[in-house]
């Protein structure tokens, strides 16, 4: 299927959007049955201008006629703005859906970590629907009602003039497929000007380079190269963009006395010897002459439009290609007994010709539920990538993890399926300096709005029962976060909370290396064993006081595990966890 197509239409008929499609065609075919009237009472009224009676009767009707088109077109307006208002808002939370659904992965192959920044993602959505809105605001949706009309007065009029009606008809059809041909062409040097722009705000935004790609440029001021580049050719597509502009709005501009010189041709060679028929035929150029004047003016606006719809378009089906998770898949609570984790290898993408890149293979361990599981090593020795590759944030080259229930059902996860994937990221609970905290109520930072997890306020009164810390730091079921205001020591003790309440049966901590307030750190080291009564706990540690009641300990160096075993095992037999040990003392 094609994915841009796919999303077009599911902006098109987004959910609600049928009573407002339905009011528009309504609304056109009743602009169809007033503009079909016009020509025939034109005619009507002229005929008869010398029967007062059938006169005022035919200018009373016009005047409904007139009025009845007014209203129209008036609650034409209303229902695209609320329809074009839906359709953004739809747009505009769909994408932030896909990608917070999204999962951004690395492979050895290829590294797509943060290649949609949060800022940027919430600032192209912005943008790219901000020219939706822009097509109301500028009356764009009003030229379809018009051309409705006319094309209705076209056909009418045909009625009474076969001859000219074609002629008009068809004279008038070349000029607008002139307008519209050009136009694809004009999408094309606004896209340009567009995806310009984004490069713009880009190196005005980032410090790209350094000072190698800096120079003195003779205003005496540091200049960077790229950004001269980007900076000229954003001048450049502008520059183009304006003569398109020009050139399109004169040709426009050039129709109406086009069309009248058409006439004198038409007139004598259609066999029109009634006024009343020469008074329909200008009336008819001069209703049509708008909506077509309009084509030019608006089709810019909905070819500025078309290049929003487009980079969306873009987005999401690079999105498409990510693996995400289902967000509207019912939650299942998960038991894990066992798990053994069985990683062959892991490369890193190279830097560089000359760069060797960093490998981590031959892994394994097994761990059971009520078990804390230790990994230390000293910096660069792989136990981050480790941890990394169980949250299923990078997929191996070679490696499965498997897991077995209190039922003995034993389960192996191959990431390569996304079916896989995704059951396996909803047993994961992943506890990091980075957990996200919502600008939301405590409750909602743990349930995630999500019930069926257990009575939320037992849950609470254990908590605060177990980690004291939560009293001294004054927050309530009810307190709402302040991003500002949290510590990263605060946020991992909210997301281990969290974790805890939502029952994940495999939880990953990355202990933060910085130092921490006394309180909090014994209060993190006492979440940690509260976690530990449900659940498989992997910690990567950055203090020896974490894992010492471990029950395995893996010491990495260079990207393999060197030794295994108990702090007290490990102090006597490992050379690499006595260095890391001694490292931390000092």
């Amino acid at each position: 299927m094609n994915i841009s197509k796919n999303n077009s239409s599911k902006f098109l008929f987004f959910e609600g959007s049928g009573k407002y499609l339905l009011s528009m065609t309504l609304c056109l075919v009743i602009s169809s049955a007033l503009g079909a009237s016009l020509p025939q009472l034109i005619n009507k009224l002229t005929a008869n201008y010398d029967n007062e009676a059938i006169y005022r009767q035919t200018l009373l009707i016009m005047t409904f006629v007139f009025l009845g088109t007014a209203i129209n077109r008036a609650v034409y307006n209303l229902i695209i703005n609320r329809y074009v208002v839906g359709m953004v808002q739809f747009v505009r939370t769909h994408c932030y859906s896909k990608w917070l659904s999204s999962v951004e992965l690395q492979t050895s192959k290829e590294n797509r970590n943060d290649r949609y920044p949060q800022g940027e993602v919430l600032a192209r959505i912005m943008s790219d629907t901000e020219s939706l809105r822009e097509l109301v605001t500028s009356g764009t949706f009003g030229i379809i009602i018009d051309i409705f009309f006319v094309l209705a007065s076209l056909v009418s009029f045909v009625s009474l003039n076969a001859i000219a009606g074609a002629y008009l008809a068809a004279i008038q059809f070349g000029a607008a497929l002139i307008l519209i041909w050009c136009s694809k062409y004009m999408r094309a040097v606004f896209l340009s000007v567009r995806n310009s722009r984004a490069k713009l705000y880009r190196v005005v935004a980032d410090l790209i380079g350094g000072v190698r790609e800096n120079y003195y440029n003779p205003a005496k001021q540091y200049t960077s190269k790229k950004s001269l580049v980007v900076f000229d050719e954003f001048l450049r597509k502008i520059l183009s963009s304006n003569v398109w502009d020009a050139s399109y709005y004169s040709f426009a501009e050039s129709l109406f006395p086009v069309f009248l010189a058409c006439a004198i041709f038409i007139i004598p060679n259609s066999g029109i010897t009634q006024v009343a028929l020469i008074f329909a035929l200008i009336d008819l150029i001069q209703r049509s002459i708008n909506p077509i004047k309009d084509v030019s003016s608006k089709v810019a606006n909905i070819q500025r439009a078309a290049t929003g719809v487009g980079r969306i378009d873009e987005f999401l089906t690079d999105l498409e290609r990510e693996k995400s998770s289902d967000i509207d898949a019912k939650r299942r609570k998960y038991d894990v007994d066992t798990m053994d984790i069985d990683i062959q290898k892991f490369t890193y993408p190279a830097k560089g010709k000359n760069s060797t890149p960093f490998t981590l293979e031959d892994i394994n361990f097994s761990a059971n539920q009520g078990d804390l599981i230790g990994i230390v090593g000293l910096s660069g020795s792989g136990k981050s990538t480790l941890l990394n590759i169980m949250a299923a944030n990078i997929i191996p080259d070679e490696g499965r993890v498997y897991v077995q229930n209190h039922d003995g059902l034993k389960k192996e996860y191959n990431f390569d399926y996304i079916d896989d994937f995704n059951e396996y990221r909803e047993l994961i609970g992943i506890v990091s300096q980075d957990s996200h905290i919502f600008s939301e109520s405590v409750e909602f930072n743990i349930t995630m709005g999500q019930p069926g997890f257990g009575d939320f306020d037992s849950f609470w009164n254990e908590v605060c029962t177990q980690i004291s810390y939560i009293s001294k730091w004054g927050i309530r079921p009810d307190t709402v976060l302040d991003q500002n205001e949290i510590s990263l020591g605060q946020k991992q003790l909210i997301s281990a909370i969290r974790s805890c309440y939502l029952k994940k049966p495999i939880v990953l901590f990355d202990e933060i290396s910085s130092s921490l307030d006394s309180d909090l750190e014994e209060a993190l080291r006492r979440m940690i064993l509260f976690v530990q009564k449900q659940a498989v706990t992997i910690i990567v540690a950055h203090r020896v006081e974490t894992i010492l009641e471990a029950q395995q300990i893996i010491v990495m160096e260079g990207g393999r595990i060197v030794a295994k075993g108990t702090h007290g095992e490990l102090k006597n037999t490992s050379p690499q966890y006595d260095q890391f040990v001694k490292e931390l003392s000092n």
